[in-house]
This record gives C-alpha cells, structure tokens and sequence, in this order.
C-alpha cells in the first residue's frame, strides 16, 4: 500500500514541477511561432538566412531547457518510489507505476500537482497562458498575414465581394468615438470587429472554429468611464491589419504620422472588411488612428462615409490627462497592458504614448503630458487637421450634443449614410468633469476658438 502512495507523491510533486516552470514551455512555443514567422518574411531568402539561423539557435536552447526539465521531473518521479524500496531493504521495482493501481496513484498525484499548492496569484487582467496567446498572434505579422490571406481566399471562392461603402467612426480618444458606435451596432444594421475576435482580428473566420466564446455579463472597461463591454462588443481593433500591411511605417518612435494609402492596401482592407461583415449589413469600425490615413481611403474610395467627433477642449484635455495617469500607472504595475496597446496601434496615453502627427516635415512634439497644456496642444493638433481634410461624406459630431439628444443625434447619422435599423432606447447623459489643473489662457482662446469653427461644421438637428 505505502508504494502507491509513494507512487502518487511522486507524480504530485513531478507535475507541480512541471507546472512551476511553464514559462519554459512558454519560451518553447513562443520561440518556435517565431521561426515560423521569420520562415514567412517576405524578402531575399539570403538576407533571412542569418536572422532565421539565430532564431533556430534560441528554438533549439528552449527546447534543451525544457527536455532537462522533464528529464527533472521524470526522475524525481521515480526516485521516490525507488527510495522507499531501498528503505525497506528490497530492490527498486518501477514495474509498481503498470499495475492498475500505480496507474490510479500517478493520475491523482498528478493532477493534484496541477492545481495545488496554488501558486502566485496573477493580478493582471490576461492569464500567462492568455498573454501567450495574443503574443503568438499579434506578435508575428508574417503568421498573422498568412493566416489571413489563406482566410481571403477561401472567402472570395465562396462568393465575397467588396463593398465600398462602409462607416468609419473617428474622433481623438474620449471623444465619445465608443458610445456612437455600440449605439450604432445596437440598430442591427452593422457589422464590426468585437472582444470575440481577439487576438486573430485578421483571420476571424478560422479564430471562431476554434473560439465561441458566450456572451456572459457585461463588465465596465478598464477606462473607468461607465462603459460597459462583453466578447460581442464591438470595438477598435483594426490597427493590427494595417500594422501588417504597412510593416509598421507609420509607427515612429515619437510620434504616429500620416501615411498613404495604396490602391492595393485600399483592396486589402475592403478584404478585410469583407471576412467580418455579415450579409445585408453594413461594415463599422472605430478607429481613433483613421485620420492619419483618412486623405488616402478618400482618394480611392468616395463612397464610405466617416463620423468625426469632437467635445469640448477642456473638458476633453482632463480627460485625455486623467487617462493617461490612469494608463501610465496600470502599465507599471503590469507592463503586458502596455505590450497589448502596442500591438493595437493604441497610443493615446500612458507609458507608450506617441502623439499624431499629420505633417511628416514638423519637428517632435513638445511638452510634459502631466499638463492641461500638453493635451490641449494635442487636441488643436488633431482638430485643425480635421478642418483641412476632404469633407465629401464626412460628418461631424459634438460629444455634448450626442450626450444630451442621442436619440436625435443617432437617427440623424443612421439617415446620412443611408443605413436602416431599429433604434434603440437610449437616456441623455451628462458627465461633467471638473480639473484642478491650470491651463495657458493663449491655449484656451485658441481652442475656443477651434470648437467654435467645429459646432459650425457638426451635424444640425431639427
């Protein structure tokens, strides 16, 4: 009896060594999603040689590593069993891990040794094995692009067809961009991105063989700002393509600048469109990052139609300063929220904050981001740009007409693009925000002056 019972102590603490060194395996298929990717660079084969020989030198190092940890565990395994043998003076005997009680022992030990002792808790909001994920998606571009382009042309052999005529919704961040579009979805006449399809956004037909999640219960999202989210809500996650696409080009290390768009990116992207779009509905996206490459969709396409949102200067600036404590503070405390923002292109605030910049010839931007002054110059960046670009189907919308009317303001949007759909019940909101900080009355006269010439500009209702 006392053998099965080491049996099954030794398979406990062999698994739980096992599962205390998961970074291994991690390390292991991380690597290993690597070399594939690098497998996949488009480019001179001879060029790839030497990037590839040194990724399969660290494939080969983790694999090593976790070899020698199994080969740990395996004896540790049956060291103890043999030990209790040699305490009571026989011979080892392993043949006690094939009979059918042995087999019992090591099931029970082990799976124990999975799940207790409990380890470190994890105060992040993704899991290791969740953060693994998204990294092996999001992380290779080249694996991510085939996937996606395998995914195309499955779709256009079924019959899919561009569609130019779909709906962008942009604004600078807390601008309200997120409230139109989840009232928009809500009408039932749109498709869009959603939680669901992270982290294969690109390839979100073959993700959902795979990944179903149920809708469960809402939870507010980690802005703080009463929004509440689920896997089907839809949201910003279309910056993953065009990292791919463009292979990072309009990502600087400073700065997020205006980049071209190319007859075949502007077919991509209709592609794109075409793998999340449902029949008979319409494509949505929020893009916070459209205006950088708005110029250029509207030279290939005047048929699409963009909601561009603005709200108060101020109040706007606090928040933006607000959210980007809020973020800087999050991303030290755990340093994958930043990673995650990164690979979507959300640089708004927080740790890894890169500002616009519309005119690649001006200099970096200045100034402390812990300033009202700081987000107020961000702001008149962004919303004097806005006034300059081609407003053939572009509508403007005040965040503080939106929170007050907006039922109004939604049946006025879902009448312009021409799109039908059920309205949905919706209450006026106003959150005031009050700032301790002080701003330049220069810049405040100058933004005044801005949001004067934008509620010139934004949609009137009857």
């Amino acid at each position: 009896m006392m053998a099965f019972i080491w049996v099954g102590i030794s398979g406990h603490l062999a698994f739980w060594l096992l599962r205390s060194r998961v970074g291994v395996l991690m390390r292991l298929a991380n690597d290993s999603v690597r070399l594939v990717d690098g497998m996949l660079q488009p480019g001179d084969e001879d060029e790839k040689m030497e990037a590839l020989e040194a990724q399969t030198a660290r494939v080969l190092g983790a694999l090593l590593l976790f070899f020698f940890w199994v080969g740990v565990a395996l004896l540790v395994m049956v060291s103890l069993p043999c030990f209790w043998d040699w305490v009571q003076g026989r011979s080892a005997d392993l043949g006690v891990f094939w009979t059918w009680q042995g087999l019992v022992a090591l099931s029970v030990g082990g799976t124990l040794g999975l799940i207790y002792p409990k380890g470190k808790g994890h105060s992040g909001a993704y899991s290791p094995m969740n953060q693994l994920l998204h990294r092996l998606a999001l992380d290779n571009p080249n694996l991510h692009r085939k996937l996606h382009e395998r995914e195309v042309k499955k779709w256009r052999k079924q019959g899919g067809t561009r569609d130019d005529g779909f709906v962008l919704v942009t604004g600078l961040a807390r601008a309200g961009t997120t409230s139109l579009m989840q009232r928009l979805m809500e009408t039932g006449g749109y498709s869009s991105l959603n939680y669901a399809n992270m982290p294969f956004v690109m390839a979100p037909g073959t993700w959902r063989r795979f990944f179903r999640p149920k809708t469960g219960a809402l939870k507010e999202r980690s802005h703080g700002d009463g929004i509440l989210v689920g896997a089907d809500s839809a949201e910003a996650l279309e910056e993953p393509f065009f990292r791919v696409m463009t292979a990072d080009t309009y990502i600087n290390e400073d700065a997020l600048v205006a980049h071209q768009v190319t007859a075949k990116l502007h077919a991509a992207y209709l592609d794109q469109q075409g793998l999340v779009r449902e029949a008979g509905k319409t494509y949505l996206a929020k893009n916070n990052n459209a205006l950088l490459r708005y110029a250029g969709l509207r030279e290939h396409n005047r048929t699409f139609w963009a909601v561009l949102m603005f709200r108060e200067p101020l109040a706007h600036a606090a928040s933006l300063l607000a959210m980007h404590k809020r973020y800087s503070s999050m991303q030290t405390e755990d340093p994958f929220v930043k990673t995650y923002m990164d690979w979507l292109v959300h640089h708004e605030f927080g740790l890894g904050h890169k500002p616009f910049r519309f005119d690649e010839a001006t200099q970096g931007v200045e100034g402390d981001p812990l300033s009202l002054d700081y987000w107020l110059d961000r702001w008149l960046d962004y919303y004097n740009h806005a006034l300059t670009v081609d407003g053939h189907r572009l509508v403007f919308v005040a965040h503080e007409v939106w929170s007050q009317q907006p039922g109004m303001v939604l049946q006025a949007v879902m009448d312009a693009v021409g799109v039908q759909g059920a309205m949905p019940q919706m209450q006026p909101h106003q959150r005031s925000r009050k700032t301790d900080a002080v701003a330049s009355p220069d810049r405040l006269a100058s933004a005044t002056a801005l949001y004067g010439r934008l509620m010139e500009r934004a949609l009137h209702l009857d």
